[in-house]
């Protein structure tokens, strides 16, 4: 993980301490000093802040309903229904959210002796679809008792990603900012930092009193951008800090980018922000990438700086970055890399470095073998899409000379009941994948053995979601013949491929493997960074392609660039 240092957020951690009953003296010899740094971990030294922490302690709410919103899954899997949600509710928040990328204010609550009360927090599992009317009523109605019975309250953390949207409003984060306002007075501090893959509405901004997006992606940083949130709150309560934030909607529709690879598009529009975030009176500054894969007005590139009490400074330093933004816009399109030249470079690889050849043991059981490892964008559940894709497995299958290999996964409930039902050793015919989205190819009819079994509970070992649980149902391992023979990862649940979490029970190995390919667009990168270089992702037709131009926008009230080419914004 980057570490971005500014001494500015020190003021972060002198507004807790004056808050909790410290001086600025205490600051120093305590040896605080610059702990706390953007996109970094914000913990202090010493036990100083919890010590002081005990004579006053901040109550602190954590609510939110956590969801990324594909509205072009909806048609062939439904709208997201309670059912298809996780639900956290009690002390089950402290015990699943704590130490994970979305824990951030459990882990300050902990650390600083803060009285995080019961809450409630609806999560994304099994549908990225839009949510439906009903599901949005019935949560927030449960979000706003679980409140109400709490107050009074210092603060309150909203547990939402940014890109959330319900069918009769594009709106989810605002919507129940609005809500939460309204119910906890102005006095109660509103806070929230999200994923990046979202917008920002006036609803947020006039609702809350600190707000804010992680930098990277992947994303790494989640943790710690919730940790500042969360401290920032606590200065405004001491009164010691008063934000001014300043926005801009940029008419662009950026590809999902990774904001790690040097010299890109997203990796100097990060180093940007992290610029401003140096300069003297500013807090923040975030941008809000958008989420491509989303039929509404609030498609966009959103630029937001958040200053000291001065508003003009947030504007002009917000209007120079959204003017940037645009002069470099045809920068932000990727290259797209098609399915025939991906696999011309695997092949290129294995010539180059050879294949996986078994070796006796070493102490400690280390494999000396770097998989390639090839990530299908356009079909990432972590986006939205169905997971059941099959234009990669296809090509993994008819591909001569891959040597081993495997894919974790393709989401199909019912090829993993028929798995199920038939047994360990049994070969069964298949119909496999192609069962949400036409556009991502249509079903592999084989026959397959069935190697294994599991009942799709894991935990995350690495990467954004590290900690956190898989529940997927019923997995099982399939082995296909062709031209070469492909072990399939197929679940029941919905999950994009974070680790090697799904394969991992069914006894693979990843370095025992030649090529490997993952349903994730960029995720499963801060996993695998740490035993391979030869990461690659590959373009084909489905609902998260990084080719933005497939995507019909009805909604949209504004021309956005690239479908339109002949756009403007200015200041």
């Amino acid at each position: 993980m980057k570490k971005y240092e500014s001494d500015k957020n020190l003021t972060n951690r002198r507004n807790v301490l004056k808050i909790l009953g410290l001086s600025s003296a205490a600051i120093m010899t305590t040896g605080i000093g610059n702990a706390f740094a953007t996109g970094n971990s914000v913990k202090a030294s010493a036990g100083a802040l919890s010590t002081a922490g005990k004579s006053k302690k901040l109550r602190v709410s954590c609510v939110g309903f956590f969801h990324e919103s594909n509205t072009y899954l909806t048609e062939g899997m439904g709208e997201t229904e309670l059912d298809s949600m996780r639900v956290f509710r009690g002390d089950q928040i402290k015990a699943a959210l704590k130490g994970t990328a979305i824990g951030g204010p459990v882990d300050v609550c902990e650390e600083e002796g803060w009285d995080l009360v019961p809450g409630v927090v609806y999560y994304i599992d099994s549908s990225f679809s839009t949510v439906s009317d009903q599901a949005w009523k019935d949560a927030k109605k449960d979000i706003m008792d679980t409140l109400k019975a709490q107050l009074p309250l210092d603060m309150v953390y909203l547990c939402v990603h940014g890109g959330g949207m319900v069918k009769s409003t594009p709106d989810l984060e605002g919507d129940l900012a609005e809500s939460v306002r309204a119910l906890v007075g102005k006095d109660t501090m509103i806070v929230w930092s999200g994923d990046l893959h979202g917008k920002i509405t006036d609803k947020m901004k006039d609702n809350m009193n600190f707000f804010s997006a992680c930098k990277e992606y992947p994303h790494m940083d989640m943790n710690a951008a919730g940790r500042d949130a969360m401290y920032r709150g606590a200065a405004i309560l001491a009164g010691e800090s008063r934000p001014t934030v300043a926005y801009h909607k940029v008419p662009l529709l950026m590809p999902m980018s990774n904001t790690e690879e040097q010299g890109s598009f997203a990796n100097r529009l990060k180093e940007k922000c992290i610029e401003i975030e140096k300069r003297p009176d500013v807090i923040n500054c975030s941008v809000m990438h958008g989420f491509p894969y989303q039929d509404s007005d609030f498609c966009g590139v959103f630029p937001m700086v958040t200053t000291e009490n001065n508003p003009q400074l947030a504007q002009d330093l917000v209007d120079d970055l959204a003017k940037w933004i645009w002069d470099h816009r045809k920068e932000s399109l990727l290259e797209l890399n098609d399915i025939g030249k991906t696999m011309s470079t695997v092949l290129a690889m294995l010539a180059k470095d050879g294949h996986y050849v078994r070796q006796p043991p070493t102490k400690g059981g280390i494999v000396d073998h770097a998989p390639i490892v090839i990530g299908d964008a356009a079909d990432n559940p972590g986006g939205g899409a169905g997971g059941s894709g099959t234009y990669l497995l296809r090509a993994l299958l008819e591909t001569k000379g891959l040597g081993k290999v495997v894919l974790m996964s393709i989401h199909d409930p019912e090829t993993a009941k028929a798995a199920v039902a038939a047994g360990v050793g049994a070969t069964i015919d298949v119909s496999l994948g192609g069962k949400f989205e036409k556009l991502a190819g249509e079903p592999i009819k084989t026959k397959a053995y069935v190697k294994s079994i599991s009942d799709g509970n894991e935990i995350v070992r690495g990467g954004t979601a590290y900690n956190a649980p898989f529940e997927l149902g019923p997995t099982v391992r399939l082995v296909i013949e062709a031209e070469n023979t492909v072990d399939v990862i197929v679940i029941s649940g919905l999950c994009q491929a974070y680790d090697d979490t799904q394969g991992r029970p069914h006894g693979i190995a990843i370095q025992e493997y030649d090529v490997i390919g993952v349903k994730s667009g960029m995720h499963y990168q801060a996993f695998y960074n740490n035993f391979t270089d030869k990461i690659l992702i590959v373009d084909v037709p489905g609902t998260t392609s990084r080719d933005v131009t497939l995507f019909e926008h009805t909604q949209l009230t504004m021309p956005m660039y690239p479908l339109d080419k002949s756009a403007t914004f200015n200041i």
